[in-house]
């Protein structure tokens, strides 16, 4: 079973989608009037913030992810729900998340782009999905960004 995400890296390379969004990023978060953030994204949905804290928390568990299914054979992912960890949302500040983000971003990129075709082939289970490979992680981790990307790229419109 593909990614969810996969729709928002097609059939291009993750990598460059991970480079691209993280420009976009920058671009977004430098235009966003500081008192938007604490504004839902829509009725009932999490914040700007809480968003931004999110895709910083998951660019951080994707990159794990990778790196576990690159070094350790046969990798089984952890499943996690994201709802236990959005406690963090509340006393980080966009600030922050961004710096954390573009930080991880950059370093999730540095390794994507070092891996051989054969890292990107190897097999990681995933407990709800089945077998996959390191690119999908990849795919996963490039697509969940663009996702809320946008998200914020409405909300600054």
């Amino acid at each position: 079973m593909p990614t969810p995400y996969a729709q928002y890296v097609s059939d291009r390379d993750p990598v460059e989608v991970m480079r691209e969004s993280l420009e976009a990023f920058r671009r977004v978060y430098a235009g966003m009037p500081r008192d938007r953030w604490e504004t839902p994204s829509a009725p009932g949905k999490w914040t700007l913030r809480q968003i931004l804290v999110h895709v910083t928390q998951w660019e951080m568990i994707f990159g794990v992810r990778v790196r576990l299914g690159v070094g350790i054979p046969n990798y089984v992912v952890q499943p996690l729900d994201q709802d236990p960890l959005m406690h963090e949302a509340e006393v980080v500040d966009p600030a922050t998340a961004f710096d954390c983000f573009e930080a991880l971003r950059a370093m999730n990129l540095k390794l994507a782009a070092s891996l051989r075709p054969e890292q990107r082939r190897a097999p990681v289970t995933h407990p709800e999905r089945g077998q996959i490979d390191v690119n999908d992680l990849l795919t996963t981790l490039a697509g969940h960004s663009v996702h809320h990307l946008l998200q914020l790229e409405k909300a600054v419109s």
